[in-house]
Protein backbone atom coordinates (compact mmCIF):
# COMPACT_ATOMS: atom_id res chain seq x y z
CA UNK A 1 0.00 0.00 0.00
CA UNK A 2 1.09 3.78 -0.41
CA UNK A 3 1.93 5.28 2.92
CA UNK A 4 -0.23 7.78 4.02
CA UNK A 5 1.51 10.78 4.07
CA UNK A 6 -0.62 12.38 6.28
CA UNK A 7 0.75 10.61 9.34
CA UNK A 8 4.29 12.12 8.59
CA UNK A 9 5.34 15.32 9.44
CA UNK A 10 7.72 16.25 7.05
CA UNK A 11 4.96 15.99 4.23
CA UNK A 12 2.11 17.95 6.32
CA UNK A 13 4.73 21.13 6.65
CA UNK A 14 5.04 20.33 2.66
CA UNK A 15 1.05 20.84 2.36
CA UNK A 16 1.69 24.36 3.68
CA UNK A 17 3.82 25.35 0.73
CA UNK A 18 0.98 23.87 -2.01
CA UNK A 19 -0.87 26.11 -0.25
CA UNK A 20 1.63 29.07 -0.63
CA UNK A 21 2.06 28.55 -4.45
CA UNK A 22 -1.72 27.95 -4.88
CA UNK A 23 -1.69 31.51 -3.51
CA UNK A 24 1.21 32.40 -5.34
CA UNK A 25 -0.52 31.49 -8.48
CA UNK A 26 -3.56 32.91 -8.01
CA UNK A 27 -2.27 36.59 -7.26
CA UNK A 28 0.30 36.61 -10.03
CA UNK A 29 -2.95 35.55 -12.77
CA UNK A 30 -5.10 38.37 -10.83
CA UNK A 31 -1.87 40.26 -11.75
CA UNK A 32 -2.03 39.87 -15.42
CA UNK A 33 -5.87 40.40 -15.41
CA UNK A 34 -5.12 44.09 -14.09
CA UNK A 35 -2.23 44.10 -16.81
CA UNK A 36 -4.67 43.67 -19.24
CA UNK A 37 -6.81 46.60 -18.09
CA UNK A 38 -3.90 48.95 -17.96
CA UNK A 39 -3.83 48.76 -14.13
CA UNK A 40 -1.67 47.42 -11.46
CA UNK A 41 -2.26 44.87 -8.25
CA UNK A 42 0.27 45.49 -5.37
CA UNK A 43 2.46 47.33 -7.42
CA UNK A 44 2.96 44.91 -9.84
CA UNK A 45 5.44 42.80 -7.19
CA UNK A 46 3.84 39.50 -7.58
CA UNK A 47 4.65 39.31 -11.24
CA UNK A 48 7.06 36.87 -9.83
CA UNK A 49 4.32 34.52 -8.76
CA UNK A 50 5.02 32.28 -11.75
CA UNK A 51 7.42 30.94 -9.49
CA UNK A 52 4.81 29.13 -7.94
CA UNK A 53 4.47 26.65 -10.73
CA UNK A 54 8.14 26.19 -10.64
CA UNK A 55 7.61 25.21 -7.46
CA UNK A 56 4.90 23.05 -8.32
CA UNK A 57 7.29 20.93 -10.37
CA UNK A 58 9.40 20.25 -7.46
CA UNK A 59 6.64 19.73 -5.07
CA UNK A 60 5.64 17.05 -7.04
CA UNK A 61 8.85 15.56 -7.80
CA UNK A 62 9.51 15.46 -3.86
CA UNK A 63 5.76 13.84 -3.21
CA UNK A 64 5.83 11.34 -5.83
CA UNK A 65 9.55 10.02 -4.80
CA UNK A 66 8.16 10.14 -1.00
CA UNK A 67 5.02 8.00 -1.66
CA UNK A 68 5.59 5.76 -4.43
CA UNK A 69 9.40 4.88 -4.34
CA UNK A 70 9.60 2.10 -2.17
CA UNK A 71 6.81 0.34 -5.25
CA UNK A 72 10.41 0.82 -7.11
CA UNK A 73 12.42 -0.66 -4.37
CA UNK A 74 10.39 -4.05 -4.42
CA UNK A 75 9.52 -3.83 -7.92
CA UNK A 76 5.84 -4.29 -7.54
CA UNK A 77 2.89 -2.46 -6.75
CA UNK A 78 2.61 -0.93 -10.16
CA UNK A 79 -1.26 -1.14 -10.42
CA UNK A 80 -2.04 0.31 -6.87
CA UNK A 81 0.84 3.40 -7.95
CA UNK A 82 -0.99 3.96 -10.79
CA UNK A 83 -4.41 3.87 -9.88
CA UNK A 84 -3.45 6.13 -7.34
CA UNK A 85 -1.51 8.75 -8.99
CA UNK A 86 -4.29 8.72 -12.07
CA UNK A 87 -7.44 9.21 -9.84
CA UNK A 88 -5.76 12.00 -7.98
CA UNK A 89 -5.29 13.47 -11.34
CA UNK A 90 -7.86 13.41 -12.86
CA UNK A 91 -10.80 12.82 -11.24
CA UNK A 92 -11.44 16.45 -10.39
CA UNK A 93 -10.12 17.39 -13.85
CA UNK A 94 -12.45 15.45 -15.77
CA UNK A 95 -15.51 16.74 -13.30
CA UNK A 96 -14.46 20.30 -13.01
CA UNK A 97 -12.80 21.43 -16.65
CA UNK A 98 -12.80 18.82 -18.71
CA UNK A 99 -16.35 17.00 -19.43
CA UNK A 100 -18.26 20.62 -18.64
CA UNK A 101 -16.02 22.22 -21.23
CA UNK A 102 -16.39 19.31 -23.93
CA UNK A 103 -20.43 20.31 -23.37
CA UNK A 104 -20.20 23.75 -23.68
CA UNK A 105 -17.89 23.25 -26.65
CA UNK A 106 -20.98 20.87 -27.93
CA UNK A 107 -23.47 23.56 -27.12
CA UNK A 108 -21.41 27.24 -28.00
CA UNK A 109 -17.46 27.19 -27.88
CA UNK A 110 -17.21 31.01 -28.64
CA UNK A 111 -18.60 31.19 -24.60
CA UNK A 112 -14.97 30.29 -23.99
CA UNK A 113 -12.05 31.51 -25.59
CA UNK A 114 -9.85 28.39 -24.95
CA UNK A 115 -12.82 25.59 -25.58
CA UNK A 116 -13.22 27.60 -29.52
CA UNK A 117 -9.28 26.98 -29.78
CA UNK A 118 -10.10 23.13 -29.74
CA UNK A 119 -10.91 21.11 -32.87
CA UNK A 120 -12.97 17.70 -32.91
CA UNK A 121 -9.64 15.46 -32.88
CA UNK A 122 -7.93 17.27 -30.33
CA UNK A 123 -10.24 16.04 -27.34
CA UNK A 124 -8.63 13.11 -27.01
CA UNK A 125 -5.29 15.38 -25.75
CA UNK A 126 -7.54 17.73 -23.62
CA UNK A 127 -9.07 14.95 -22.02
CA UNK A 128 -5.59 13.28 -20.89
CA UNK A 129 -3.79 16.44 -20.57
CA UNK A 130 -1.45 15.12 -23.24
CA UNK A 131 1.24 16.94 -25.36
CA UNK A 132 0.01 19.40 -27.91
CA UNK A 133 -3.66 19.55 -26.20
CA UNK A 134 -4.69 23.22 -26.18
CA UNK A 135 -5.04 25.18 -22.20
CA UNK A 136 -8.30 24.44 -21.56
CA UNK A 137 -7.36 25.51 -18.13
CA UNK A 138 -4.43 27.82 -17.67
CA UNK A 139 -2.46 25.39 -15.60
CA UNK A 140 -2.64 22.37 -17.23
CA UNK A 141 0.46 22.39 -19.45
CA UNK A 142 1.82 22.17 -15.60
CA UNK A 143 -0.25 19.38 -15.52
CA UNK A 144 0.82 17.40 -18.70
CA UNK A 145 4.24 17.44 -17.69
CA UNK A 146 3.34 16.02 -14.38
CA UNK A 147 1.48 13.19 -16.13
CA UNK A 148 4.39 12.34 -18.19
CA UNK A 149 6.82 12.26 -14.92
CA UNK A 150 4.05 9.83 -13.51
CA UNK A 151 4.22 7.32 -16.36
CA UNK A 152 8.15 7.49 -16.49
CA UNK A 153 7.82 6.72 -12.39
CA UNK A 154 5.52 4.00 -13.52
CA UNK A 155 7.37 1.90 -15.90
CA UNK A 156 10.45 1.96 -12.94
CA UNK A 157 8.25 -0.02 -11.04
CA UNK A 158 7.88 -2.78 -13.93
CA UNK A 159 11.65 -2.96 -14.55
CA UNK A 160 13.97 -0.58 -12.50
CA UNK A 161 16.18 -0.70 -15.76
CA UNK A 162 13.64 2.03 -16.88
CA UNK A 163 15.54 4.29 -14.93
CA UNK A 164 18.34 4.74 -17.60
CA UNK A 165 15.48 6.19 -19.51
CA UNK A 166 14.68 8.94 -16.56
CA UNK A 167 18.62 9.72 -17.19
CA UNK A 168 17.92 9.99 -21.03
CA UNK A 169 14.93 12.28 -20.79
CA UNK A 170 17.19 14.82 -17.71
CA UNK A 171 20.05 14.91 -20.41
CA UNK A 172 18.05 15.72 -23.11
CA UNK A 173 16.15 18.13 -20.72
CA UNK A 174 19.34 19.87 -19.73
CA UNK A 175 20.34 20.31 -22.90
CA UNK A 176 17.52 21.90 -24.13
CA UNK A 177 17.54 24.09 -20.96
CA UNK A 178 21.27 25.15 -21.93
CA UNK A 179 20.46 25.66 -25.83
CA UNK A 180 17.22 27.94 -24.44
CA UNK A 181 19.68 30.22 -22.65
CA UNK A 182 22.65 30.08 -24.94
CA UNK A 183 22.85 29.62 -28.80
CA UNK A 184 19.29 29.48 -29.21
CA UNK A 185 19.65 26.39 -31.61
CA UNK A 186 16.42 24.78 -30.82
CA UNK A 187 16.94 21.56 -31.56
CA UNK A 188 13.44 20.45 -30.24
CA UNK A 189 11.78 23.71 -31.54
CA UNK A 190 10.13 26.29 -29.80
CA UNK A 191 7.85 25.72 -26.73
CA UNK A 192 5.13 25.01 -28.26
CA UNK A 193 6.08 22.28 -30.19
CA UNK A 194 5.58 18.80 -28.58
CA UNK A 195 9.00 17.51 -28.37
CA UNK A 196 10.39 20.25 -26.92
CA UNK A 197 7.40 19.95 -24.36
CA UNK A 198 8.46 16.12 -24.02
CA UNK A 199 12.43 17.46 -23.34
CA UNK A 200 11.32 20.53 -21.00
CA UNK A 201 13.52 22.03 -19.01
CA UNK A 202 10.99 21.64 -15.98
CA UNK A 203 11.99 18.04 -15.63
CA UNK A 204 15.12 19.38 -13.78
CA UNK A 205 12.69 20.37 -11.42
CA UNK A 206 11.32 17.00 -11.10
CA UNK A 207 14.29 15.89 -10.67
CA UNK A 208 15.10 18.55 -7.87
CA UNK A 209 11.90 17.14 -5.81
CA UNK A 210 13.93 13.40 -6.18
CA UNK A 211 16.64 15.12 -4.67
CA UNK A 212 15.16 16.68 -1.77
CA UNK A 213 13.38 13.10 -1.00
CA UNK A 214 16.78 11.27 -0.97
CA UNK A 215 18.73 13.82 1.03
CA UNK A 216 15.65 13.39 3.57
CA UNK A 217 16.34 9.72 3.44
CA UNK A 218 20.15 10.00 4.28
CA UNK A 219 19.36 12.15 7.18
CA UNK A 220 20.20 15.38 5.70
CA UNK A 221 19.96 18.45 8.46
CA UNK A 222 20.79 21.87 8.79
CA UNK A 223 20.66 22.08 13.23
CA UNK A 224 19.91 25.68 12.75
CA UNK A 225 16.49 25.11 11.16
CA UNK A 226 14.68 28.28 11.60
CA UNK A 227 17.70 30.16 9.99
CA UNK A 228 17.68 28.07 7.51
CA UNK A 229 13.79 28.50 6.63
CA UNK A 230 14.20 32.15 6.99
CA UNK A 231 17.04 32.39 4.58
CA UNK A 232 15.25 30.08 2.11
CA UNK A 233 12.25 32.69 2.56
CA UNK A 234 14.24 35.90 1.48
CA UNK A 235 16.24 33.81 -1.47
CA UNK A 236 12.39 32.93 -2.84
CA UNK A 237 11.29 36.98 -2.50
CA UNK A 238 14.99 38.07 -3.10
CA UNK A 239 14.74 36.47 -6.75
CA UNK A 240 11.14 37.34 -7.64
CA UNK A 241 11.86 40.91 -6.66
CA UNK A 242 14.33 41.28 -8.91
CA UNK A 243 12.37 39.78 -11.80
CA UNK A 244 9.49 41.36 -10.95
CA UNK A 245 11.01 44.91 -10.84
CA UNK A 246 12.74 44.47 -13.86
CA UNK A 247 16.39 44.22 -12.55
CA UNK A 248 16.68 41.46 -14.48
CA UNK A 249 15.19 39.10 -16.93
CA UNK A 250 15.06 35.85 -14.87
CA UNK A 251 12.74 33.81 -17.41
CA UNK A 252 14.68 32.03 -19.92
CA UNK A 253 16.42 30.57 -17.40
CA UNK A 254 13.69 30.58 -14.80
CA UNK A 255 14.56 26.40 -14.05
CA UNK A 256 18.25 27.21 -12.55
CA UNK A 257 16.95 30.78 -10.84
CA UNK A 258 13.12 30.28 -9.28
CA UNK A 259 13.68 26.38 -9.75
CA UNK A 260 16.77 26.54 -7.29
CA UNK A 261 15.33 29.17 -5.78
CA UNK A 262 11.74 27.09 -4.61
CA UNK A 263 14.04 23.84 -4.27
CA UNK A 264 15.69 26.02 -1.56
CA UNK A 265 12.68 26.82 0.46
CA UNK A 266 11.50 23.29 -0.17
CA UNK A 267 14.64 21.78 1.11
CA UNK A 268 14.14 24.04 4.18
CA UNK A 269 10.81 23.14 4.97
CA UNK A 270 11.33 19.22 4.66
CA UNK A 271 14.26 19.95 7.35
CA UNK A 272 12.19 22.21 9.65
CA UNK A 273 9.93 19.40 9.95
CA UNK A 274 12.15 17.24 11.61
CA UNK A 275 12.99 19.31 14.05
CA UNK A 276 9.25 19.86 15.40
CA UNK A 277 7.92 17.85 18.48
CA UNK A 278 4.29 17.11 16.37
CA UNK A 279 2.16 17.34 13.45
CA UNK A 280 0.81 20.99 12.86
CA UNK A 281 -2.17 20.61 12.38
CA UNK A 282 -3.53 24.21 10.91
CA UNK A 283 -5.72 25.90 8.10
CA UNK A 284 -2.56 26.02 6.11
CA UNK A 285 -2.06 22.14 6.13
CA UNK A 286 -5.63 21.60 5.45
CA UNK A 287 -5.57 23.96 2.81
CA UNK A 288 -2.68 22.28 1.09
CA UNK A 289 -4.56 18.85 0.59
CA UNK A 290 -7.51 20.80 -1.70
CA UNK A 291 -4.62 22.60 -3.66
CA UNK A 292 -4.79 20.45 -6.88
CA UNK A 293 -8.40 22.20 -6.96
CA UNK A 294 -7.32 25.67 -6.63
CA UNK A 295 -5.32 24.75 -8.91
CA UNK A 296 -8.17 24.14 -11.74
CA UNK A 297 -10.73 26.70 -10.93
CA UNK A 298 -8.83 29.57 -9.98
CA UNK A 299 -8.41 30.19 -13.42
CA UNK A 300 -11.90 31.09 -14.50
CA UNK A 301 -13.35 32.53 -11.87
CA UNK A 302 -10.51 35.20 -11.55
CA UNK A 303 -10.93 36.13 -15.28
CA UNK A 304 -14.43 36.41 -14.49
CA UNK A 305 -14.56 38.42 -10.98
CA UNK A 306 -11.14 40.72 -12.23
CA UNK A 307 -12.34 41.25 -15.76
CA UNK A 308 -16.00 42.21 -15.05
CA UNK A 309 -16.01 43.54 -11.63
CA UNK A 310 -12.78 44.10 -10.19
CA UNK A 311 -10.51 46.52 -12.04
CA UNK A 312 -13.74 48.65 -12.59
CA UNK A 313 -13.30 50.01 -8.92
CA UNK A 314 -10.40 51.70 -7.02
CA UNK A 315 -10.71 49.13 -4.16
CA UNK A 316 -10.68 46.29 -6.44
CA UNK A 317 -7.46 44.71 -4.88
CA UNK A 318 -10.24 44.15 -1.76
CA UNK A 319 -12.30 42.32 -4.20
CA UNK A 320 -9.75 40.18 -5.68
CA UNK A 321 -8.67 39.36 -2.18
CA UNK A 322 -12.36 37.83 -1.18
CA UNK A 323 -12.38 36.18 -4.67
CA UNK A 324 -8.95 34.19 -3.40
CA UNK A 325 -10.41 33.97 -0.22
CA UNK A 326 -13.95 32.37 -2.03
CA UNK A 327 -11.62 30.15 -3.81
CA UNK A 328 -9.70 28.69 -1.26
CA UNK A 329 -13.38 27.90 0.77
CA UNK A 330 -14.49 26.44 -2.14
CA UNK A 331 -11.72 24.29 -3.04
CA UNK A 332 -11.37 22.94 0.38
CA UNK A 333 -15.00 21.95 0.44
CA UNK A 334 -14.84 20.27 -2.38
CA UNK A 335 -12.07 18.16 -1.08
CA UNK A 336 -13.89 17.12 2.10
CA UNK A 337 -17.42 16.69 0.87
CA UNK A 338 -16.31 15.45 -2.66
CA UNK A 339 -13.48 14.31 -4.19
CA UNK A 340 -11.43 12.87 -0.50
CA UNK A 341 -14.65 10.52 -0.10
CA UNK A 342 -14.49 9.69 -3.63
CA UNK A 343 -10.84 8.76 -4.42
CA UNK A 344 -11.24 6.62 -0.94
CA UNK A 345 -13.95 4.23 -2.56
CA UNK A 346 -11.92 4.17 -5.66
CA UNK A 347 -8.51 2.73 -4.00
CA UNK A 348 -10.76 0.78 -1.97
CA UNK A 349 -12.11 -0.75 -5.07
CA UNK A 350 -9.33 -0.82 -7.37
CA UNK A 351 -5.81 -0.09 -5.94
Amino acid sequence: MIKDPRKSKTYITIQILYTFLASLLMIYHSTQHYNISNKNLFGNFFTFGEMGEDLLFVLMGFTVFYTSWHFIEKSKGYKTYMVYTLSRIFLVYWVLIAIPGFIVWNINPNLHASLADISADQWWQTFFMWFGHPRIAVITWVLTQLVFFVLLFGLAIINKKFIYLWYVVLGLSLYNLLDRVTVGMHPFGDVTDVWFKVFSPHNLEFAFGALGFFLLEKGYRVKQYKTFLIVAILIVFGVGAIHSQGIYDLYNGRVLTFGIAVFILMLSVINYAQFIDKTPNNIFVKLGEAEYIMLLIHGPILSIMNFHIATKYSFGWLITLVTIFMILTISYLIRIKIEAPVLSYIYRKFG
